[in-house]
């Protein structure tokens, strides 16, 4: 009679895991009117581009590309919580709408928070080791952000 009742009580769990999963908000589909902030001239063709979009993408643009795990509850709704954060921060989708103070807020802030490893987050290089930046990397983006802070001046 015990093992039944974990059984069902298993059973419930999985319904409810899986059930949520498909009931999820969708954020890894790119909508068609979803600004592709690599083709934005800032980022288009450059390393820094690259390297941008490669530790910084799934979080920080419309551009999320989830893994297998991130369609399933209740990894799924952490994961949807934590790119959702990351869009408020910053969303490189939206580059074009911030005004000219903006951009140059979240430059100097890009360079700050990549040189002291606050980002990408440990959480997220665990799982996705080709995110981490390297010194070689933080001090492109770096230089690269400083160069385009001078040249709004």
């Amino acid at each position: 009679m015990k093992r039944l009742a974990l059984t069902i009580v298993f059973l419930m769990l999985a319904l409810i895991a899986f059930g949520g999963s498909l009931l999820r908000k969708q954020i890894g589909k790119v909508s068609p009117e979803a600004n592709d902030y690599r083709k934005v001239e800032l980022f288009r063709g450059s390393e820094v581009g690259n390297t941008l979009a490669r530790a910084c993408g799934d979080c920080h643009s419309s551009q999320t590309s989830l893994p297998w795990y991130g369609h399933v509850a209740p990894i799924s709704w952490w994961i949807r919580s934590h790119v959702r954060e990351g869009r408020e921060e910053l969303n490189f989708s939206e580059w074009t709408r911030y005004s000219a103070r903006q951009q140059r807020d979240e430059l100097e802030s890009i360079c700050g928070v990549i040189s002291n490893g606050r980002m990408p987050p440990g959480s997220y290089t665990a799982l996705h080791p080709e995110a981490s930046l390297g010194a070689q990397d933080k001090k492109a983006v770096c230089a690269w952000a400083a160069k385009e802070i001078e040249q709004e001046k």
